[in-house]
């Protein structure tokens, strides 16, 4: 399996695990010129732009690790840029990360990462899910 396929794998389990969770999946690759929403879905109020990271294994750290200041950036103007467009305003908003890890005999584990993608990592939750 290539890594695109290993990434359309990871986004659609992250929909799954997501969905199975409450969430209302509103878009899915939302794309604008400031960059990429793997996921943006909408739960309890809250409306979550979700970065997603896929890996078969944890030699290079976790996959969250991949996820640098610059590509925080972008989603974070990505997000600026759907409320703007969409004329939302007076919502909690969230942007997190899942990361789908693709394990022996077809086993994945799914790590919900809630506000990961900020500064202040004090404002992180952390869910977890095995399948």
């Amino acid at each position: 399996m290539n890594q695109r396929e290993m990434g359309s794998m990871g986004e659609e389990l992250a929909q799954d695990f997501l969905k199975h969770r409450g969430y209302k999946i509103l878009e899915t690759n939302f794309l604008c010129r400031f960059g990429e929403a793997d996921i943006i879905a909408t739960c309890d109020g809250e409306l979550s732009f979700i970065e997603v990271k896929t890996r078969g294994q944890e030699l290079f750290g976790s996959p969250s690790d991949a996820v640098t200041y610059k590509k925080r950036k972008h989603i974070y103007k990505v997000a600026e840029f759907y409320l703007y467009k969409h004329q939302i305003v007076d919502i909690p908003i969230s942007l997190d990360v899942i990361e789908v890890y693709l394990l022996n005999e077809g086993k994945t584990r799914i790590v919900h990462l809630r506000n990961a993608i900020i500064d202040r990592p004090e404002y992180t939750k952390r869910y977890g899910y095995h399948s």
